[in-house]
């Protein structure tokens, strides 16, 4: 049966999977960016004077010419773990242009899909970031040497 956005949003809330592997994805964001300042830090670029966000955080990659092949994909990350932290509500009630994720047509079993594409970013961020992590140990054991 078709929902309304506010209709699936509650849907959305009450859905244990769901909230489940959203709370996933949040803390896989975390790991990345933990990651991301790990291996600033090995680069000699300092990320102690304030709190960084994701963005922040690739804004510096940028300045530092740094993981400069991976840029794209933490980019698209980025969106995909905002998207979902900050705009899901704004989407469903309609204050937000449909881009990443369906607002029209919904129906209840449509939660596997944001269910499915939560865990799909999940997966992405502990990817890259343990693909940060090898290139970080890399070079601390070349200075080492």
């Amino acid at each position: 049966m078709q929902v309304t956005g506010k209709q699936f949003f509650k849907l959305l809330s009450k859905d244990s999977e769901f909230c489940a592997q959203l709370g996933r994805t949040m803390l896989a964001a975390s790991v990345i960016e933990s990651e991301l300042k790990l291996y600033l830090n090995s680069k000699s670029v300092d990320t102690s004077d304030r709190p960084l966000t994701f963005g922040q955080l690739i804004g510096l990659l940028k300045k530092h010419q740094l993981l400069v092949k991976m840029q794209p994909a933490l980019e698209t990350l980025k969106i995909q773990r905002n998207y979902l932290a900050h705009n899901l509500h704004a989407l469903l009630t309609g204050m937000l242009e449909e881009t990443l994720l369906p607002r029209e047509n919904l129906i209840d079993l449509d939660v596997h899909t944001y269910r499915d594409r939560a865990r799909e970013s999940e997966e992405n961020l502990i990817g890259l970031a343990e693909i940060i992590a090898r290139e970080r140990k890399t070079i601390l054991k070349r200075v080492r040497k």
